[in-house]
């Protein structure tokens, strides 16, 4: 068993060779010292063409992960979404809330089929048993409704839970899932912001978004729910409950800085990881009172009056404007003062500690923390990145999925139909740039993710994406290949995803099985329990079309049964990556020996920059790098 529980934080990479519990492959022998030669299998060349031509080049690439063509089938009309559900009727009912002529009609349906009940909250449990609810648009449903619906009821506790979806897509999911939803399209959110504009993002989807997020809000409180909003890209690690017994203390003086007792508050709202005293609305609790009506109505005022403004500065501001004395002057430089009257009923409030709720764009989570927002640079911007960002963290879950398919973490993830394909060799699951083969050469790295991904696509695998080692820091893939690009022919996992306790079969092994298959120039090894055994192979000359993907199939057939396949791809050294960057056209490819399939993949696919950034390493990961929709190709054959 093959251990892999190096991090990509994780610098060196040592800690399992520091067990001895990894072992790197020897250097190969040359063919002729080798008694054994591996048999060429006849169709080998053409199954490995099909399947990559057909998952990965074609240009339309078959949905490969089943947690995708779930979506599509139930997002596609309202008939897919009723055909695809367990429980039909019930999405038929679903389906007709979200036809519902006004927003209230349709926050009443979602409420009453999730079985909330207006009223006082239980004080035993005061965050838990209220109703908590979210927001998403298709964006971030694709791959993460179920997710976030399992980790809201599971790990977070919650008993109620609504989505608020911004569309139609998004809408049907929730129905054919059973997902109590509001459906909130433009026509119900519009005109709150209706002047905003904000550099690189969609005015239109701010406007659905905020006007989403406060009307619902305000909604809520004057029907007399209590309730926990939280953002798509939170992700709670523990209890919401835990937030409850925790007094907020001032970092610096650790002197109470909550005015009344926590049960007493009408708002209870997160803070920046690096500023506990300003405000974060990824996530909010609000108690339905006098005073929350009033603080989420001139809310709702003050966007329209401020059109320009940034709906978390207007939150923070009525913040401090409900904690002022009534006959508090207001400072001459407070030019973002709310414009509204002073309230009538001022709110009791408090920040959440900022290290048990923790909102930053670069967190630091510890034993002690419940949630954790990743934060952009802009916002409603890069989902993608946020989503892979947490992945790398370990704060995602992945815990739920859509019925009838695997789950992306935990024993069910390793239910004998997912299987798993790794980088082998030095660094483990790593492309070394700092070494003598590759030196600093990109192409390298670039072409070997070709390689990976034309492996997974023939051996029909979940790429486990590779580490890039260049000198004094290690760099994580997402940071410069488009994973757009790849598309859905081949599914793919985080870099840190076996480092993440989360993610093994159990308590004491990642992976149930495990083989190891070394692609060297003229040989191929296999590594077994008593040590690594090498066979041949006879190249001829000239090489015959399809003879690479002949060797790749033949070496690949034998550890089909493997849960994890390790693959060191020694053969694509510097020359190799000069042939396939350089041929032309299929008939010259052949002719240096590379499949032309793997030449059209390695072109399909889009990068962020020539090179690695040396900027971005993994220590310091942060979403805004993501390179999710902005790449561009790898650059014409010289």
């Amino acid at each position: 068993m093959t251990q892999v529980d190096c991090s990509a934080y994780d610098y060196s990479c040592a800690s399992s060779r520091m067990r001895g519990a990894y072992e790197a492959y020897p250097l190969h022998r040359p063919p002729g010292e080798i008694s054994d030669t591996l048999s060429l299998d006849s169709d080998g060349g053409a199954a490995f063409r099909k399947r990559v031509l057909e998952r990965l080049v074609a240009p339309a690439a078959p949905a490969a992960a089943p947690s995708r063509r779930w979506w599509l089938a139930a997002t596609a009309s309202d008939d897919g979404a009723v055909q695809i559900s367990k429980d039909p009727e019930k999405t038929r009912r679903a389906l007709e809330a979200s036809r519902l002529t006004s927003l209230d009609d349709r926050l009443q349906a979602a409420v009453s089929s999730e079985g909330a009940v207006p009223g006082a909250t239980v004080l035993a449990a005061p965050l838990s048993r209220r109703l908590a609810w979210t927001m998403m648009d298709k964006k971030y449903a694709h791959d993460m409704l179920f997710d976030v619906a399992h980790m809201a009821r599971h790990v977070a506790g919650f008993e109620k839970l609504v989505v608020v979806a911004l569309d139609q897509k998004t809408t049907r999911a929730c129905a054919a899932g059973s997902i109590s939803a509001a459906f909130a399209g433009a026509a119900q959110t519009s005109g709150v912001q209706a002047a905003g504009k904000m550099k690189g993002v969609s005015n239109a989807l701010v406007e659905v978004v905020q006007g989403a997020k406060f009307k619902a809000s305000l909604w809520f409180v004057q029907h007399n729910y209590d309730f926990v909003f939280f953002e798509a890209d939170v992700w709670f690690t523990k209890s919401i409950d835990v937030l409850w017994s925790a007094a907020h203390r001032d970092v610096v003086t650790y002197q109470e800085s909550r005015r009344a007792p926590l049960e007493d508050l009408d708002l209870y709202v997160a803070a920046h990881q690096n500023n506990p005293t300003s405000t974060n609305i990824g996530v909010y609790a609000a108690r339905a009172t006098d005073a929350s009506r009033e603080f989420f109505s001139g809310l709702l005022e003050e966007m329209r009056l401020k059109p320009h403004k940034h709906d978390q500065l207007l939150f923070h501001n009525l913040l401090t404007w409900h904690r002022m004395k009534p006959t508090q002057p207001v400072a001459k430089e407070w030019r973002d003062a709310p414009k509204i009257p002073k309230p009538q009923n001022p709110a009791a409030w408090a920040f959440i500690d900022n290290h048990m709720g923790v909102a930053s764009t670069h967190p630091i989570i510890t034993q002690d923390t419940a949630f954790v927002h990743t934060l952009g640079n802009m916002p409603l911007d890069s989902q993608e990145g946020k989503k892979i960002h947490a992945k790398e963290l370990g704060g995602w879950h992945g815990l739920g999925t859509p019925p009838g398919t695997p789950s992306y973490y935990g024993p069910s993830a390793h239910d004998g139909r997912t299987k798993y394909l790794a980088l082998d060799g030095s660094p483990l699951n790593g492309i070394s740039l700092c070494e003598r083969d590759g030196y600093h050469n990109g192409r390298i790295a670039k072409a070997r993710v070709a390689v990976l991904l034309a492996l997974a696509a023939y051996t029909g695998r979940v790429l486990l994406l590779p580490r890039i080692v260049v000198d004094y820091h290690q760099y994580l893939l997402w940071t410069f290949l488009d994973l757009e690009s790849v598309g859905y022919g081949v599914e793919w996992r985080e870099t840190n995803f076996p480092s993440n306790p989360r993610s093994w079969k159990n308590g004491t092994h990642a992976f149930g099985s495990t083989a190891r298959v070394s692609l060297q120039k003229h040989s191929v090894g296999t590594m077994t329990s008593s040590g690594p055994r090498w066979a041949a192979f006879e190249s001829t000359s000239p090489r015959r079309p399809g003879e690479m993907a002949d060797v790749l199939a033949s070496a690949l057939k034998p550890h089909g049964d493997a849960e994890l396949l390790l693959v060191d791809l020694a053969f694509a050294d510097g020359r190799f990556v000069s042939e396939l960057t350089n041929c032309r056209n299929e008939k010259e490819c052949e002719r240096r020996g590379v499949p032309w399939e793997l030449v059209q993949l390695y072109r399909k696919l889009r990068w962020c920059g020539q090179t690695i950034d040396l900027d971005r390493f993994a220590a310091k990961s942060f979403q805004g790098w993501d390179c999710w929709g902005k790449g561009r190709p790898p650059g014409p054959p010289q």
